[in-house]
C-alpha cells in the first residue's frame, strides 16, 4: 500500500469503531463488554496519538478543532465514565434506550464527518495519481453500502417504535394532541432527519441499494400522510415487509463486507508491523 492507501485504511478502521456504537441503539438483553472496552479505548486513542486522523485535524485549523470537540463529546456522551446512556456495570453493559435518539444522532453525524475526511483523501489520491484502484475501490464501495444498510435498519426500528408510541398516545387522548404526543413527534422528526442525512451523504448508485432506500422513504411519506398506504395493507404489514427487505440485503452486504474489509485490514496491519520492525534500531 502507498501512503494514501494506508491513511485511508486507518480512517476506515476508525469509522468502523464509530459505526459499532450503533449497536447500543438495538434493544437486546446483553452487549459484549469486550467490544465496549475496545471501542471506548480506540475512540480516544485515535485523537491522542499521532494517527492520520489527528494529523489531518491538527492541520485543519478551526474546522479540525470542531471535529476534535465532536469526537470528545461523542466519547463523553456514550463511553465516558459519567455517561447516562451506556453504563459499564458489574453485571454487564446496560443501555438507556430512552436515549436512543442521542446514540443515533451522535454516531451517524460523527460517522459522516469521518467519511468526508476519507473521501477527501480519496480525491487527493486520485488527483496525485496515487489511487490504488485494485486495493481500495471494492472495499470503499462495500464499506459504505454495509454502513448505510445498517444505519437504515436501526433508523427503521426506531421509526417503528416511535410511530407505535405516537399512535398509542393519540389513542389514549381520544385523538387529541398532548405534550407526550408532541414529544414523540419531535423524536420522529429527528429520526426522519437522520434518514435524510444518511441518504444525502451517500455515493452509492447500485439498484440493490435503492431497493432499500425507495420503500423506506415511501414509508416515511405514508407516516406523515403524504402518501397513501398500499391497497389492502396496514402500517404493520408495510413495516414488516420493509424490515425483511432490509435485513435480507444487510445479511448479504455484511458477508460481502467481511470478505473484502477483513483481508484489506489484515494487509494494512501486516505492512504496518513490517515497517515498525524495520524502524527499530538494529542490535
Amino acid at each position: 500500500m502507498n501512503n494514501y492507501s494506508k491513511t485511508i485504511a486507518s480512517l476506515l478502521h476508525y469509522n468502523d469503531v464509530i459505526r459499532g456504537t450503533l449497536e447500543y441503539a438495538i434493544r437486546k438483553e446483553s452487549y459484549d463488554k469486550k467490544f465496549y472496552d475496545l471501542r471506548k479505548k480506540e475512540v480516544k486513542l485515535e485523537i491522542e496519538n499521532q494517527t492520520p486522523l489527528k494529523v489531518c485535524l491538527d492541520n485543519s485549523g478551526e474546522q479540525g478543532q470542531k471535529v476534535f470537540e465532536q469526537i470528545n463529546n461523542f466519547y463523553d456522551e456514550i463511553y465516558g465514565d459519567d455517561s447516562t446512556i451506556v453504563k459499564d456495570r458489574q453485571e454487564g453493559i446496560s443501555v438507556d434506550h430512552a436515549q436512543n435518539i442521542t446514540i443515533l444522532e451522535q454516531t451517524i453525524q460523527l460517522h459522516e464527518v469521518i467519511n468526508d475526511i476519507v473521501n477527501a483523501h480519496v480525491s487527493g489520491a486520485i488527483q496525485n495519481q496515487q489511487f490504488e484502484k485494485n486495493v481500495l475501490e471494492q472495499v470503499l464501495k462495500i464499506d459504505e453500502l454495509y454502513y448505510r444498510g445498517f444505519a437504515f435498519r436501526l433508523l427503521l426500528d426506531e421509526l417503528d417504535y416511535l410511530f407505535a408510541e405516537y399512535n398509542k398516545a393519540r389513542q389514549e387522548a381520544k385523538g387529541g394532541i398532548t405534550p407526550q404526543s408532541n414529544f414523540i413527534q419531535n423524536d420522529l422528526s429527528k429520526v426522519v432527519n437522520l434518514c435524510n442525512l444518511t441518504r444525502q451523504k451517500s455515493h452509492i448508485t447500485s439498484s440493490d441499494y435503492y431497493e432499500v432506500v425507495d420503500p423506506l422513504f415511501a414509508l416515511i411519506e405514508m407516516t406523515s400522510g403524504r402518501r397513501d398506504l398500499p391497497v389492502g395493507k396496514n402500517f404493520g404489514q408495510v413495516i414488516s415487509e420493509l424490515k425483511k427487505i432490509i435485513i435480507d440485503h444487510l445479511i448479504r452486504w455484511e458477508n460481502e463486507w467481511k470478505g473484502c474489509y477483513i483481508p484489506f485490514m489484515n494487509q494494512f496491519i501486516e505492512e504496518a508491523r513490517a515497517e515498525a520492525q524495520k524502524a527499530q534500531p538494529q542490535a
